[in-house]
């Protein structure tokens, strides 16, 4: 093991600070206790949901929040913290001048029926922002990720070429500053990121990049604004001397002459040069324009893009546009819709897939006939086709909804979709027909008692015969003083009727026992 479990101590130096810090008032939270029941059968593969779950004894939860004199504040929120799902963060910040953040979470992913083969990552992330001067602002950030466990072969029984085993490290951290006065300013940046695998020291990589930005309007006209960013580095495979070089240029003016009226246009240009063979490089540049009216009711909108992608062995060129329109006339309608297509052409026959032709339709309408009423619809439209290869797939998504709002005594909503899904290629075809249900409710009628619950049901057919389903149950109870009593079902369920051993339930119980250091 190279790694800790690092949550604990670091939550318990966090709360020594926060007890100690000099704060003007006494720290505000809620401290919640609990235990997890969980009851499982079945190919605990199955579903994701469950991968975290441990039975036992919980420290669900610790929420604190101090302010200091200067309306400095702390907050610390630390979850699960004995768990395997442990996840914390904590930020400190002082009004105008800095932000401290930090925060760590950890999950397992499960590779076999009996969960014997599982995986587990552990993320780290710190960040700084202070503001030295009005014009001047300093920022840092860090991430740590390293994963750990046992990885299985597929198809099952066979060696993989990838191993047996996790363990790896991957780190990514910036710096940054920015100087600005009014809508001038100027910004800079360095980037770095460093990859390692202990079971395969041929995988180690790492990157560095140097970017640099500028924005500001046209000296002759106050509504033109400019933005301008440009960036180099390196990455390189640190064990086998293999090194490119990534320079980039982005551009993008925006103009509005009128309230009713912007163009907006972008530029964006990129490098891969390979250090060990000057001919191997990738050029990738794009143009995009855009045109939108805004209207006090809605608004209209156009663009169009094309995009070349050329390396020592093929050029492709991509043609994209894309249209739109919005309308809300008042607080109780709303509706939109937007359509885009795509045409990439492999101009020398030389790609994977050659020639590329996609599009998307989308639209969606919500009214309110009453002020707690919401009722909807929305449909989704897709398709892709590669005719050169013999592929294709298409697929349209249709939806409603509603929401129902009583002052005083809670909500109620619920969603339905239906999509047909098709797919085409050298083998055959292949579709599914999928139904997926979520509906949710809470009453809050009752002083001091919360009540919820809901359901989510999916179900696939056509050529697949399967459905999961999710149902909840929970209530809140406020007792007496500064405690409160909080209980939660959870039943999952997972059934493949083509695969029959592949089913899965699991009924889950969390009760809490909670008190808030101030009323």
């Amino acid at each position: 093991m190279r790694t800790m479990t690092m949550a604990i101590p670091i939550a318990t130096v966090l709360l020594s600070l926060a007890a100690a810090a000099p704060w003007a008032g006494p720290l505000r939270g809620t401290v919640r206790l609990g235990h997890v029941f969980v009851d499982e059968t079945g190919d605990r593969s199955a579903v994701q949901e469950t991968y975290d779950l441990e039975e036992g004894f919980a420290v669900s939860r610790i929420q604190l929040t101090g302010t200091s004199g200067s309306r400095s504040t702390l907050a610390l929120d630390v979850r699960d913290i004995n768990l395997r799902s442990r996840a914390g963060d904590v930020a400190l910040r002082v009004p105008g001048r800095l932000r401290l953040a930090g925060g760590y979470d950890q999950n397992r992913y499960v590779f076999d029926p009996a969960r014997g083969v599982t995986s587990e990552r552990k993320d780290w992330r710190a960040s700084a922002q202070f503001t030295a001067r009005r014009w001047l602002s300093l920022s840092a950030d860090f991430n740590r990720s390293v994963r750990e466990g046992e990885r299985r072969a597929l198809p099952a029984g066979t060696r993989s070429v990838l191993g047996e085993r996790y363990d790896d490290r991957f780190m990514t951290g910036q710096v940054g500053a920015e100087v600005r006065s009014g809508r001038v300013g100027v910004a800079a940046s360095y980037r770095m990121s460093d990859y390692a695998d202990w079971l395969n020291d041929a995988a180690a990589r790492r990157g560095r990049v140097v970017s640099a930005r500028m924005w500001a309007p046209m000296p002759f006209h106050g509504r033109w604004n400019n933005l301008l960013r440009g960036s180099y580095g390196t990455r390189e495979l640190t064990r086998g001397g293999v090194e490119w070089t990534l320079a980039g240029l982005q551009f993008t003016s925006i103009l509005q002459p009128r309230d009713a009226w912007q163009l907006r246009y972008a530029l964006d240009a990129s490098r891969v040069e390979d250090e060990s063979d000057a001919d191997n490089r990738t050029d990738r540049v794009l143009n995009d324009v855009d045109l939108t009216w805004f209207h006090r009711y809605g608004r209209l909108s156009g663009g169009f893009g094309y995009e070349t992608h050329d390396d020592d062995r093929s050029l492709t060129t991509a043609t994209g546009w894309r249209a739109g329109a919005s309308l809300r006339p008042n607080d109780r309608m709303d509706a939109r819709v937007d359509y885009a297509g795509r045409v990439r052409k492999d101009e020398e026959s030389l790609t994977l897939l050659q020639d590329v032709e996609a599009s998307r339709l989308r639209a969606r309408l919500e009214v309110r006939p009453i002020r707690s009423l919401t009722v909807g619809g929305d449909l989704a439209r897709r398709e892709r086709e590669l005719p050169d290869i013999g592929v294709s797939a298409d697929g349209t998504v249709t939806g409603a909804l509603v929401r129902v709002e009583i002052a005083g005594w809670g909500s109620l909503s619920g969603d339905y979709s239906h999509s047909e899904d098709e797919f085409t290629d050298l083998a055959g075809g292949f579709e599914t027909v999928g139904d997926v249900v979520t509906g949710r409710a809470e009453i809050v009628r009752f002083p001091g008692l919360r009540l919820a619950g809901g359901v989510a049901y999916l179900d696939y057919g056509g050529d697949l015969d399967l459905e999961k389903s999710t149902v909840f149950a929970e209530a809140a109870l406020r007792l007496a003083g500064r405690y409160h009593l909080s209980a939660k079902y959870n039943c999952y369920n997972y059934d493949d009727y083509i695969l029959l051993d592949r089913y899965y339930t699991a009924n889950v119980v969390r009760v809490e026992l909670g008190y808030d250091l101030q009323p």
